[in-house]
């Protein structure tokens, strides 16, 4: 099995709002701050776990905020 590579931090940006999650919401699912978050999103250096926990975040449903948990199965 081959390791996925890690994500750039455009990459990182990208697949968090794509899933429809925002900073704030993150930092709250990672009990972090958002300025936490956001700096692990900058590092390009950053442990590789973070990528993977990205990678698996459910999806939220379009025009719902993140903070309401509804997801998509």
């Amino acid at each position: 099995m081959q390791p996925l590579a890690r994500m750039t931090p455009e990459e990182f940006k990208e697949l968090v709002r794509g899933k429809g999650w925002t900073y704030r919401a993150l930092a709250v699912r990672w009990a972090m701050s958002e300025t936490r978050v956001s700096q692990i999103a900058r590092d390009a250096e950053r442990p590789l776990y973070y990528d993977d926990a990205i990678r698996a975040l459910p999806e939220v449903q379009r025009g719902k905020s993140a903070k309401n948990m509804k997801y998509i199965s």
